[in-house]
């Protein structure tokens, strides 16, 4: 038995070009859920499948983090290298070894994706230090999935020149953020119920519910994902995903990643399994992020603060978790009225000693 994403064949016909750029977005997207491979394995497939949207000329990195000893931001297991120069890694290292850790802090975050420029525009000489160990670029444009103690990956990309990324890249950018930070929680989760931390469902890999991938018929479920709303919700998700996964990666890959959101109703993942007959299942497993500290909100409320306080859109913080913009809307202000904030600034404020995501 196993889970997976398996990955689609799509060849280009003679004559028929294909922009891989493009289509990279749903492999990398697919790479994400990989959950077979080792934690090393799986940066180094995820950086692989890619690579074309991600390298921009001057190679990509990838880091792993652990939680941190007391006292310090974070701990870097090791650097895996995809492309660029030979010395990306030790160049980088260096340039985090001499970062301070305050800066450290709000660069390693939770959910974060976009320009090094863009983020020192308030203080430019954290993208000058960085640069004056990787002196061959400019800029870099940047993934991180850690949870509030600092586990989790980054990616990074130098860039040759300072990036400006328009709107609709700044979101392209957050939404391939979202998938890897929802990949990387639903192998942390798995990891604990292997080792007893959490309790072992019955259905396979603490799955919810279970859908035939040939018609998307209900073929099990438990707990939440029997409730008849869910469960229709659970179904229009495997839905679009399995189409994200098809044609459309090729026709339409920004449509595909767009429909593909991160989290239905802000708990489960979907991800494929198959029986030990090489039947094809689509499992929805439980994958919320958690929140500490809800100082009397709802589960769902404290997620969206979690995302605001970050400095996430609604329709970021929809997409993350598989709400509708309107719910997001209003979470977040009934979220405000509890906390006796009327603005997103005094909501940071209010929250700043709020450990966002576990």
């Amino acid at each position: 038995m196993c889970v997976c994403i398996a990955a689609r064949g799509h060849v280009a016909r003679q004559g028929e070009h294909v922009d891989r750029v493009e289509t990279a977005i749903i492999d990398f997207t697919e790479a994400a859920y990989d959950l077979e491979l080792s934690d090393e394995e799986w940066l180094a497939a995820l950086l692989k499948r890619g690579l074309p949207v991600l390298d921009h000329g001057l190679g990509v990195a990838g880091m792993r983090y652990g939680r941190p000893p007391e006292d310090t931001p974070f701990q870097l297991l090791d650097i895996h290298v995809a492309s660029g120069p030979a010395d990306f890694a030790d160049r980088h290292r260096r340039a985090v070894a001499m970062t301070p850790p305050e800066h450290l802090r709000e660069q390693v975050r939770p959910g974060g994706a976009g320009t090094a420029s863009f983020d020192s525009r308030h203080d430019p000489t954290q993208l000058e230090h960085y640069t004056s160990h990787v002196d061959y670029c400019k800029d870099t444009i940047y993934i991180t999935a850690v949870d509030g103690k600092g586990a989790g990956v980054a990616i990074i990309a130098p860039l040759a020149e300072v990036k400006t990324l328009t709107g609709r890249e700044a979101e392209r950018w957050q939404m391939l953020a979202a998938h890897v930070d929802s990949g990387h929680r639903l192998r942390q989760g798995l990891s604990a119920i292997e080792a007893g931390d959490e309790p072992c469902r019955d259905l396979p890999h603490g799955a919810e519910a279970i859908f035939d991938a040939n018609n998307f018929r209900l073929s099990d479920a438990v707990g939440r994902a029997q409730e008849p709303s869910a469960t229709a919700k659970l179904r229009d998700a495997a839905v679009l995903v399995d189409r994200a996964r098809g044609k459309m990666r090729d026709a339409d890959p920004e449509r595909a990643l767009e429909i593909w959101k991160a989290l239905v109703r802000g708990r489960w993942s979907m991800v494929d399994w198959f029986d030990t007959d090489g039947r094809r299942f689509v499992l929805a497993l439980p994958n919320s992020p958690q929140v500490v500290d809800p100082r009397g909100l709802t589960e769902r409320e404290s997620q969206v603060v979690a995302y605001a306080v970050l400095g996430q859109t609604n329709k970021i913080i929809a997409y993350r978790l598989g709400l509708s913009k309107s719910r997001v809307s209003m979470l977040l202000r009934a979220a405000m009225r509890k906390l006796n904030v009327q603005t997103r600034g005094q909501l940071v404020l209010k929250m700043r000693d709020f450990q966002a995501m576990h």
